[in-house]
């Protein structure tokens, strides 16, 4: 990381961000060009290990590109305020933000459903999640395993 000094590396601080950021976005291989999606996601950070979890339709073109070539790269950010500057390319902005890569896969069983849950307990609250068997069956699972990732923040 280049500027070091805006690194985050307090476990705590990095799981706040994962908790109040609202969108992944994700990159994927598509032949020359990356093929990028916003998604919303859950989350697993045990100690260094952060593991993100996605719901998506299970055929499509990202299920196509996983399929071809699980390599991932993912962002994740909370835009704060603008900095106002007193010239043009002296404006900036307030961020907080996780960006990585990893392996992405399609996820079944148990690991379906506690991927699941983490997605719901991120945007529905925490508790007892029940699910039908047709919702089970018409929905596919990413699991992202981020083999690296660094947090960063530019505030105000």
């Amino acid at each position: 990381m280049r500027r070091s000094e805006r690194e985050i590396t307090d476990i705590t601080e990095i799981e706040r961000i994962l908790k109040e950021a609202q969108v992944c976005r994700i990159a994927l291989h598509d032949g020359d060009f990356p093929y990028m999606i916003p998604m919303c996601f859950g989350y697993t950070l045990e100690g260094d290990q952060l593991v993100l979890y996605f719901h998506s339709a299970p055929q499509g073109k990202k299920i196509d590109l996983i399929k071809a070539n699980n390599n991932a790269a993912f962002e994740i950010d909370k835009m704060g305020e603008i900095i106002q500057g007193d010239t043009a390319c002296s404006f900036s902005a307030a961020y907080e933000c996780i960006t990585g890569k990893g392996t992405i896969d399609i996820i079944n069983g148990i690991e379906k459903l506690t991927g699941l849950n983490s997605i719901m307990n991120k945007y529905a609250g925490a508790g007892e999640h029940k699910y039908s068997e047709q919702a089970l069956n018409n929905v596919a699972i990413l699991k992202l395993t981020a083999e690296e990732f660094c947090c960063k923040a530019h505030k105000t």
